[in-house]
């Protein structure tokens, strides 16, 4: 065996060893999760989730109208009308025939 292999064969028996050690370390020592009713929470904390929640909340609802306003100009494109068509009243002798 040469020298460079020796050296090599130490190196990786040394690795091998620290990563094992620290692999059995935080397997052994993992904490248990802190559910959430064990955070106590000050009253101003709450109040200003609260708040951020119901502003996420009015997000999601303007951009759900966002996305249809989106949806129905593209399905207007992909007929090939214009939108300012697509909302004029229908009129109600056009469906009639001529006789």
């Amino acid at each position: 065996m040469g020298r460079y292999e020796f050296l090599t064969a130490v190196v990786s028996m040394v690795t091998g060893t620290a990563m094992l050690v620290s692999i059995a370390y935080m397997y052994f020592n993992r904490s248990k999760p802190r559910s959430p009713q064990t955070a106590q929470l000050s009253p101003a904390t709450e109040d200003r989730l609260a708040r951020i929640e119901r502003a996420v909340d009015s997000i999601a609802i303007e951009v759900e109208r966002i996305s249809e306003a989106q949806r129905f100009t593209a399905k207007l494109l992909a007929e090939g009308r214009r939108p300012a068509d697509a909302l004029a009243a229908p009129d109600p002798q056009e469906g009639r025939g001529r006789g």
